[in-house]
């Protein structure tokens, strides 16, 4: 007898030291998945951060900038009298070293210069994004030149650039400070942040709004019937709905009933808020649920009305997780592109939008795009894109963790 249980007590400590192996291995295979994700986002977003600058002498006329000087004229020329350029061939490859937006970079400095002494001035102008890979280490002479955009030449003139420090590599405040470009090394989020704010602004407005007046009436003041119960299953099955059904509604609906402007930040802030509003129902539901009764019994007992109870002591105590669960909600629709995709809110913007109706787009949906250029330059701008959606992801997330741990206090 004493041999049997001896034996069956040893198979359940196995048994139990088993099940705790097995969970050990199983959040360490999450752990290392996430470090894995992060760690290939954050390897590909860095040299996005950084860019290259190409130092060229400009003349100084009466103390100023020559102003009556084609700016384009005087970068080239510049680097024809330095690499000896002759040919057309040369010269077009010595255009291949600049970026679009280096004689406009060259124009502003003329605009603000003051008085200068001497007959030149060393000025550093943005490199073109192939350049820019070159010095990065992306473009190598192991890549044969016909498969690649940078010649030999080129990289000949660049390392005699570093060779005398006429080339250096920078914190890139364009990628924060820029709109989006054709250009891969003047492309930039901001105008996709500012979208994604506007539109994440109208739909936690709406959303929020109406969640939860809804679900306040059907937990604390709807009596229980067919009807509630039709509305209560509705809502549960809408939160599992694929949120591209919610695009195709703001597409058959928004646009073209109601004539909503296509790609702007308010008919994607309205479908987004579509999108969270059964999310948020049940979250305040639940968080309503979790207030116990007798509040509600002590506060009627006194002669209170039910809505003096719900505003005065059920929603004080039901907030903190209502805020959590909204923002929770309000980060993943962040994220969202499908929805977004199918309103058209996917066209080329270069402009910061000024309002509500005018085009933008978001910070997932500028994502999207950017994976799908050809330049190897974008690969980089499309890591570093996640990596800043990951950021404010992970501080929406932050920010919901500290006021419900300040409102429970």
């Amino acid at each position: 007898m004493d041999n049997w249980i001896n034996k069956t007590i040893t198979r359940r400590y196995r048994v139990q030291n088993t099940f705790k192996r097995i969970g050990q291995g199983a959040i360490f295979c999450i752990f290392l998945i996430i470090i894995t994700l992060l760690g290939s986002i954050i390897y590909e977003a860095l040299p996005a951060f950084k860019k290259a600058y190409i130092l060229v002498e400009v003349p100084v006329i009466e103390g100023r900038l020559a102003k009556n000087m084609s700016s384009r004229k005087v970068v080239y020329q510049y680097m024809n009298n330095k690499f000896d350029v002759q040919t057309r061939t040369e010269k077009k490859a010595v255009k291949g070293l600049f970026s679009s937006a280096s004689t406009y970079e060259l124009d502003m400095l003329k605009k603000n210069s003051g008085h200068l002494v001497g007959d030149t001035k060393k000025v550093w102008l943005s490199s073109s994004d192939t350049l820019d890979q070159f010095v990065k280490g992306k473009i190598t002479r192991n890549i044969p030149e016909s498969k690649r955009k940078f010649t030999n030449l080129q990289m000949d003139w660049v390392e005699r650039l570093q060779r005398t420090n006429e080339i250096e590599v920078r914190f890139n405040k364009d990628f924060f400070l820029n709109t989006d470009s054709r250009d891969a090394s003047q492309a930039g989020i901001l105008g996709a942040v500012i979208g994604s704010v506007m539109t994440l602004i109208i739909c936690l407005v709406l959303s929020l709004v109406v969640g939860v007046a809804g679900a306040v009436y059907l937990e604390e003041f709807s009596a229980k019937s067919r009807i509630n119960f039709l509305i209560e299953m509705t809502i549960n099955n809408l939160a599992a709905v694929p949120s591209i059904i919610f695009g195709l509604l703001g597409l058959a609906i928004l646009l073209n009933v109601f004539g909503m402007p296509r790609s702007a930040s308010l008919t994607g802030g309205v479908v987004l808020a579509v999108m969270s509003l059964p999310t948020i129902m049940i979250v305040t539901r639940n968080a309503l649920k979790a207030v116990p009764d007798t509040l509600r019994l002590a506060g009627l007992g006194l002669g209170a009305n039910r809505l003096q109870v719900v505003f005065h002591h059920i929603l004080p105590r039901a907030i903190p997780s209502i805020i959590t669960g909204s923002i929770i909600t309000m980060a993943q629709a962040l994220g969202e592109t499908a929805p977004l995709l199918m309103i058209g809110m996917m066209a080329f913007i270069a402009d910061l939008p000024n309002n509500v109706l005018e085009p933008a787009v978001t910070l997932p949906v500028q994502i999207f795009l950017w994976a799908d250029m050809p330049e190897t330059a974008f690969i980089e701008k499309t890591s570093a894109a996640i990596l800043v959606l990951l950021c404010i992801v992970f501080i929406l997330i932050g920010t919901a963790t500290y006021l419900r741990n300040k409102f429970e206090k």
